[in-house]
């Protein structure tokens, strides 16, 4: 436990620097940007902490870049409920591993947009929804960036929020991972091209999985495609393995390859 905790406040203390590099060399073996799945490459990104402008208003954000040659694609991670602060930590790793293979990652704190509050939803989804899309072209102006293969990523709450960014009628969005979450579409989507992949574990007991196969019908009876995979694991908050293998999917799916079978 002592160890576990000595790590963390590493990280934390890592993740709070205004700019970060993460690239390793043979003088500095460390193990920041390796979160430990089997397929982990070696670490060739940089993380840095700016802030970009939402309905005016500043959101801060880390951003993710590849130091290496840019595969084009760009992604927005979303965070769940327990907000930028924390889950910047679960995800860090794991963004760096996509900006080393090539993709320039933000991880925005859309709740910076707006605070959550009870009984301001509407207005609550409507900033966080501008908030991601703000973010996305923060990312589609990144050098090797194409502006058609920026992506939305998101896990729990920030599922819900990727959902609303992709399917509103503005977005230039066109396709949308969404981890354990459920929601409505509103309107139709035929015509837009989106594609949309949901991942659900088994037995989550904060987004039933009902709800994740009911969002999915509904994208298709909108006029999207969207693919369902079913994870190895009972709950809403992963272990590593599970992680890995979302991260692995994700991956598969934007570059179209097969991501692991439906459900």
């Amino acid at each position: 436990m002592r160890r576990r905790l000595i790590a963390l406040a590493s990280l934390l203390a890592a993740l709070a620097s205004a700019s970060t590099s993460v690239a390793q060399t043979d003088a500095t073996p460390s193990r920041v940007g390796i979160p430990g799945c089997a397929d982990d490459v070696a670490v060739l990104a940089s993380r840095t902490l700016m802030s970009f402008e939402s309905r005016g208003r500043p959101v801060r954000a880390y951003l993710y870049a590849p130091r290496g040659e840019p595969n084009g694609a760009g992604l927005v991670m979303l965070h769940g409920g327990t907000g930028f602060e924390m889950n910047s930590i679960l995800f860090d790793a794991h963004a760096i591993q996509l900006a080393s293979r090539g993709y320039w990652v933000i991880l925005p704190a859309y709740f910076d947009a707006d605070a959550p509050a009870q009984g301001r939803r509407l207005v609550n989804a409507r900033a966080w929804r501008q908030a991601a899309l703000d973010a996305a072209d923060q990312l589609a102006g990144q050098p090797g960036v194409s502006p058609g293969r920026v992506a939305l990523w998101g896990y729990s709450r920030g599922a819900g929020v990727a959902l609303n960014a992709a399917t509103v009628a503005e977005s230039p969005v066109r396709s949308a991972v969404l981890v354990a979450g459920g929601g409505e579409v509103d309107g139709s989507l035929v015509g837009r091209n989106l594609s949309f992949l949901l991942m659900h574990a088994r037995r989550d007991e904060a987004v039933p999985v009902r709800a994740t196969l009911e969002l999915a019908a509904d994208l298709r009876q909108a006029g999207a495609a969207a693919e369902v995979q079913g994870l190895d694991f009972d709950g809403h908050q992963y272990d590593l393995p599970t992680w890995c293998a979302v991260m692995g999917r994700t991956r598969a799916f934007l570059e179209g390859g097969p991501s692991g079978g439906a459900s």
